[in-house]
C-alpha cells in the first residue's frame, strides 16, 4: 500500500520518455508518425541533447531525424533546432503514414564504449496535444551496449524488437528526401549530423545480431495487416490461453453508414481470436465479456451500432480516465486491445496481453495491407505485461492497476442510453502540404562583400530563391543566388519556389555555412581567452548568456572590431596566445575518439572566431606562427597522431582552415627560427 507519504502516482508523458538517462547524452534519433508540432518537438529534443534551443542553433548539428505524413505543415530548423523534418521524394506506398515510432540513441558523457538505445513505440502523434489533451499509450524499452554482454533472458527480446522497428524504419527512409543529412562542403568527408547518425546505426547493428532468430513484439502493416498478424502474435508471447475478457478502444471507428450493425473490425478481431483462420486453438472464449471504449461524442459507426452491441452482449462504454489527470478533459485517442483471465477469486488480470500502436480499429488502420489507396502504414507492439491487477489493494504497487495504466472503466455504459453518443467526424482528407523541393540546401559563400547561395551539384530542376521581401533573387550561372544586400549577413533558411505541373510549390530549406552548420545562428566575434572558455567546457557548447541574439549583426564575425585597449608594446598579447596554445594542445589529447569530430568542428570554430582579435594581431607581429606546436605528435591524441587515421586526417584539415583564416600558414614555425 501507499503511504501518505508517497508522491501520487503519475506515469511519464511522451516527451519525458525522450529524457537522457544519467550520465548519458542524445547522440540521435530517428522518429516517424502521422503529425508533429513545434511545441512538443522542442521539448522533446532538449531533453534529448541536454541543450537549450540557442545552444542547439549555435551548434548547427542535427541530432533528430523526422519523418511525417505528407500532409503535416512543414517544421522548419529555424523553428525546431536540432530536429530535421525530411520530406518525401517520391509516391506514397500506403495511403497514410500513421505509425508512430521513435528509436534514439544515447552515449556516455565520458566514457565511449557506453552506448544506449532506446525504442518508443506511442498512440500519440508527436504534438502538443498528445501531451494536453487526449488519452494516449506508449511502449518503450532501453537497451545498453552492458545488456548485450550480460545476455539476461529479456535481452534477445529486446534486440529482436529494436531490429523489427529498425528494418521498417530503415525501409521508410528510402522514401524520404534525406539530402540535407548527408551534406558534406567541400574538403571535408562528414559532418557531426553524418558521424552522429552512423554512430546510430552501429549500435543498432551490434543488437540487430543478438535479436536474430527471435520473434519481435513490434510488428508493422507492410506485408500483412496488423489484425491478420494478432493471432499468432497472442500465441507467441502470451499463451494459447483462451480469455474471458477482451476491452477494445480506438480513436477511430468505421465511417457511420446507419446499419446499425456491430462495424465489421471490432467483429472481426473477435473472430480471429475465438477461431482464427487456421482452426487453431482459442484465444478467447465463446461468450467473453467485451467491452469498446470511444469517445461519445466522436464514434463513427458505433453510435449507430449500440442496440446491436446490446443484442450480442458487447457493452459500449466512454473511456476511462485516470485519477491522476484530475478534472482535465482527455480525449480518447489511445488505441488498444487488451484481453486477460478475471477470476472471482483473483485480483490478477491472469494470461493477460496488450496490443498498442498507432492502428485505429478501422479497415485502414487495422484491417488492410499496407497500400497506395486503404492501407495507412500502421505499426505496434504486443505483449504480455506482468502482475496486472483489476482493482487496487494491499501491496499492489500503483503502476499495476490496470485502470492506472490504460483507459479502462467499468462503471457505466451506453447500452441503456444510446442517444448519448455522437458520430462526429470522420478522418479527414488529407492534403499535401510539404514536398521535397528541387534543391534540399544551399551553401553561402561570400565574396568581395557580396552574398551568395550555391547549390549542390546535381541540382538540374529550376527554382527561384526568394528573398525576405518576396522577390526572387538575381541568379548567376556560376555564382548562385545573389542574396540582396551590401555585406549581406546569411540567413538561417530560405524559401524555394518551383512549380509541379503548372502548380506553385514552396519549401524553406536549410542554408549551410562554411563550417556545414545547418540553419545555425550567427558566430559571434570572440578574443583569445573567450576562445578558451569554451573550448575549456567541450563537449558542452557556450551558454545562453554567451551567444549572440539571432540577427545582432553588431557582434557577428566580419563586422568593424571596436578597440580592445590592448597596448602594442605589450608582452601580455604573447603570453595570452602561447598560453591558448597550451591550453590546447592539453586539452585534445584527452578527448574521446567518439567526441573527436565534433571537438574538431569545435576547434575550428572558435579559432576561427578569434581571427580578428586585436590580442592574435599583436603576436603575429613577431611573424611566428603560433599553431604550428599542434602539428606536433605529443599534443594528438594516439587515434589522430598522423593523417594516416580519419581522426588524423580531419584535424589537420580543421587546423589547415585555421591557419589559413589567422593568415600563419607561410610563417616561420617554432623551432626553425636561426
Amino acid at each position: 500500500m501507499m503511504s501518505k507519504h508517497d508522491p501520487p502516482f503519475k506515469p511519464l508523458s511522451l516527451s519525458q520518455h525522450f529524457e537522457a538517462p544519467e550520465d548519458f547524452v542524445g547522440c540521435f534519433g530517428w522518429l516517424c508518425g502521422y503529425s508533429a508540432d513545434g511545441g512538443f518537438l522542442d521539448d522533446a529534443v532538449e531533453r534529448f541533447t541536454r541543450r537549450t534551443q540557442a545552444q542547439r542553433a549555435y551548434c548547427g548539428c542535427i541530432a533528430m531525424a523526422l519523418m511525417l505524413d505528407p500532409s503535416n505543415e512543414q517544421i522548419t530548423p529555424t523553428e525546431v533546432p536540432g530536429v530535421l523534418h525530411v520530406p518525401m521524394n517520391d509516391k506514397r506506398p500506403f495511403s497514410l503514414l500513421h505509425a508512430k515510432v521513435a528509436l534514439l540513441g544515447f552515449r556516455h558523457t565520458s566514457d565511449a564504449r557506453k552506448w544506449q538505445l532506446r525504442l518508443i513505440v506511442s498512440t500519440g502523434n508527436w504534438t502538443r496535444g498528445t501531451l494536453e489533451d487526449s488519452l494516449d499509450l506508449v511502449w518503450r524499452i532501453d537497451l545498453s551496449n552492458d545488456d548485450l554482454k550480460v545476455r539476461d533472458d529479456w535481452v534477445p527480446q529486446a534486440c529482436a524488437d529494436i531490429k523489427a522497428a529498425w528494418k521498417m524504419l530503415d525501409w521508410l527512409r528510402s522514401h524520404f528526401d534525406l539530402r540535407v543529412l548527408n551534406a558534406l562542403l567541400t574538403g571535408r568527408s562528414d559532418s557531426e549530423s553524418t558521424v552522429a547518425s552512423r554512430q546510430l546505426e552501429t549500435w543498432i547493428e551490434k543488437t540487430i545480431k543478438v535479436g536474430s532468430g527471435v520473434v519481435p513484439r513490434f510488428f508493422d502493416n507492410r506485408q500483412a495487416s496488423l489484425l491478420a498478424q494478432l493471432p499468432d502474435l497472442v500465441r507467441e508471447h502470451s499463451s494459447g490461453t483462451a480469455r474471458n475478457y477482451i476491452g477494445m478502444g480506438s480513436g477511430f471507428f468505421e465511417s457511420s453508414d446507419n446499419h446499425k450493425e456491430i462495424p465489421s473490425v471490432l467483429k472481426r478481431i473477435v473472430d480471429s481470436l475465438q477461431v482464427d483462420n487456421l482452426q487453431k486453438a482459442k484465444l478467447l472464449t465463446s461468450q467473453p465479456e467485451i467491452d469498446v471504449f470511444v469517445n461519445p461524442t466522436a464514434c463513427q459507426a458505433v453510435a449507430n451500432s449500440v442496440t446491436a452491441f446490446g443484442d450480442a452482449g458487447w457493452k459500449v462504454r466512454e473511456a476511462g480516465k485516470p485519477d491522476y489527470f484530475k478534472a482535465a478533459f482527455r480525449s480518447l485517442h489511445a488505441k488498444f486491445i487488451f484481453s486477460a483471465n478475471q477470476r472471482d477469486n483473483s485480483n490478477l488480470c491472469n494470461s493477460a496481453w496488450l496490443y498498442l500502436g498507432s492502428g485505429n480499429l478501422t479497415g485502414p488502420g487495422f484491417a488492410n495491407k499496407m497500400n497506395p489507396q486503404l492501407g495507412n502504414l500502421e505499426a505496434g507492439i504486443l505483449f504480455a505485461p506482468e502482475s496486472l491487477h483489476w482493482e487496487t489493494g494491499r501491496g499492489v504497487p500503483p503502476d499495476h492497476v490496470v485502470t492506472n495504466v490504460l483507459p479502462l472503466q467499468w462503471e457505466s455504459d451506453f447500452c441503456q442510453s444510446p442517444g448519448s453518443l455522437d458520430v462526429g467526424n470522420d478522418m479527414p482528407e488529407p492534403e499535401l502540404r510539404y514536398s521535397a523541393a528541387p534543391a534540399a540546401y544551399l551553401f553561402w559563400v561570400v565574396e568581395e562583400n557580396v552574398g551568395w547561395l550555391r547549390v549542390v551539384d546535381g541540382v538540374t530542376e529550376s527554382f527561384d530563391v526568394l528573398a525576405e521581401s518576396g522577390l526572387a533573387c538575381p541568379q548567376d550561372s556560376v555564382q548562385g543566388f545573389q542574396w540582396p544586400g551590401t555585406s549581406p549577413r546569411q540567413p538561417r533558411q530560405v524559401q524555394l519556389r518551383w512549380l509541379v505541373d503548372g502548380q506553385e510549390q514552396k519549401a524553406w530549406v536549410p542554408v549551410l555555412d562554411e563550417f556545414g552548420r545547418v540553419a545555425a545562428t550567427t558566430l559571434p566575434r570572440i578574443d583569445i581567452e573567450e576562445a578558451w572558455g569554451q573550448l575549456a567546457n567541450f563537449p558542452m557548447p557556450p551558454d545562453d548568456e554567451e551567444l549572440i541574439p539571432d540577427g545582432d549583426d553588431e557582434s557577428a564575425i566580419g563586422a568593424v572590431q571596436p578597440s580592445t585597449g590592448v597596448a602594442a608594446t605589450a608582452s601580455y598579447p604573447v603570453r595570452q596566445v602561447m598560453q591558448l596554445i597550451e591550453n590546447i594542445a592539453a586539452k585534445q589529447t584527452s578527448v574521446s575518439q567518439v567526441d573527436w569530430p565534433t571537438w574538431c568542428t569545435r576547434f575550428e570554430q572558435c579559432l576561427i572566431q578569434a581571427a580578428g582579435s586585436k590580442v592574435l594581431g599583436e603576436f603575429l607581429k613577431l611573424g611566428l606562427n603560433p599553431l604550428s606546436p599542434l602539428w606536433c605528435s605529443p599534443f594528438r591524441p594516439d587515434f589522430a597522431m598522423t593523417a594516416e587515421t580519419s581522426e588524423g586526417l580531419r584535424y589537420e584539415e580543421a587546423l589547415k582552415r585555421v591557419e589559413t583564416a589567422w593568415n600563419v600558414a607561410g610563417l616561420t614555425k617554432f623551432g626553425d627560427q636561426p
